[in-house]
């Protein structure tokens, strides 16, 4: 580290990131070393959103000033494997975390997540945006082959580090993989019945408010309860949403728990 960059950066109110990545063969790619800063980037950006909101995201929704506020400037590279010197402005307060600081704690923390109740509990304060950003970091590292060794500097003074060997990435990308959420709501909706599946038990509803809702049912309709098609109903209908940390969309699913029908 360059000790006048450093005490610069620090004049200025920047603080130094260095990321060096290593392999156990030689030859670097520039597709590699791209890949791994920018999911670095999106981590440190979506963490911080949910830090700063003090709101788990659902969703990777970053917004201008958020970006502004996370976006790493380049500085330079140096020896030793592939190095790279990123700086970042942030806060000085006296004794006190800015929430850049605790954003890089956590995701120190998160990075060593050992089981699924780990992986849950940090969806749980940061959301499932957080974690599918954390899954990308770590599924991309492994899949180039890489590791990464972390330091959160300000002037010389190591504030934060991270070192992860490529079998820690392995483990941790399908540690998350494994690792699933679901929830359970039941609301009721009136709408046109416009198809239904005896055999197969599925049922097709159009929602007086635009809703498209297809899924399956037991014994909403049967030759006791028979309907009538197409015709507006008032139903009873249970969503079932599963959350894959690994992936982008839950997986929903609708049953149909009651039909009642509407008098004309």
């Amino acid at each position: 580290m360059d000790s006048e960059y450093a005490i610069e950066a620090d004049n200025l109110g920047v603080d130094i990131c260095t990321y060096r990545i290593f392999a156990e063969h030689d030859h670097q790619t520039l597709r590699a070393l791209v890949q791994a800063l920018g999911d670095f980037q999106s981590l440190v950006s979506t963490v911080y959103d949910a830090v700063k909101s003090k709101v788990p995201k659902m969703r990777a929704r970053i917004s201008a000033q958020i970006t502004a506020e996370t976006e790493f400037g380049f500085g330079y590279i140096f020896p030793g494997s592939v190095g790279v010197v990123l700086t970042i402005p942030n806060q000085r307060l006296l004794g006190i975390e800015s929430e850049l600081d605790e954003s890089i704690s956590e995701i120190a923390t998160m990075a060593k997540a050992k089981d699924s109740a780990e992986v849950l509990e940090f969806a749980k304060k940061f959301g499932a945006a957080s974690i599918r950003a954390l899954y990308t970091w770590a599924h991309d590292h492994d899949e180039l082959g890489l590791g990464a060794q972390i330091e959160w500097r300000r002037n010389q003074v190591i504030r934060n580090q991270l070192l992860t060997q490529q079998p820690e990435f392995k483990r941790l990308h399908e540690t998350i993989g494994r690792t699933s959420d679901e929830t359970v709501s039941q609301f009721e909706i009136t709408g046109m019945v416009v198809g239904a599946e005896i055999t197969r038990r599925t049922f097709h509803i159009q929602s007086d408010d635009g809703q498209d809702i297809r899924g399956s049912f037991q014994d909403a309709i049967s030759e006791t309860q028979r309907v009538e098609l197409p015709k507006r109903y008032r139903a009873i209908v249970v969503k079932r949403e599963q959350i894959k940390y690994s992936a982008e969309e839950p997986i929903v699913s609708y049953y149909l728990s009651k039909l009642e029908s509407i008098e004309s």
